[in-house]
């Protein structure tokens, strides 16, 4: 049984609006593990202050470690979303090819019967 898909995903506009969606999808990651590296720096650097006795660090320290966590969190999400957005195109391309074979198989099948057909009437016209 096919997931439903509204119609407007199967036509070729709806391919285009998935495929910007992937994309946007991607550039939301890149864009969070961009963050996520200057989290990581500020982590640092916050950790060497606190080692060279600089006051008041640690809440520094506390609310970058949980920006990164909550960043980390939407990663995951936007990775996953970026995944599903994938696999929905994989599954349009795979009914654009199941459709065309069937079309394919019913054409083949009027062939056979209008080469089955031109046949008999050759017969009949030779005897």
């Amino acid at each position: 049984m096919d997931p439903p898909l509204k119609d407007e995903v199967l036509d070729k506009r709806g391919l285009q609006r998935l495929h910007q969606l992937s994309r946007t999808w991607n550039m939301i990651n890149e864009d969070l593990r961009d963050f996520e590296e200057r989290l990581d720096l500020l982590i640092g650097t916050a950790k060497k202050l606190e080692a060279a006795k600089v006051k008041d660090t640690q809440s520094a320290i506390e609310s970058f470690q949980f920006l990164r966590a909550r960043n980390h969190l939407r990663r995951r999400w936007a990775t996953s979303f970026g995944e599903r957005t994938k696999l929905i195109i994989g599954f349009v391309f795979n009914l654009a090819s199941q459709r065309d074979g069937e079309t394919n198989l019913q054409i083949a099948n009027l062939t056979r019967t209008i080469a089955e057909e031109t046949r008999q009437d050759n017969s009949s016209m030779i005897t």
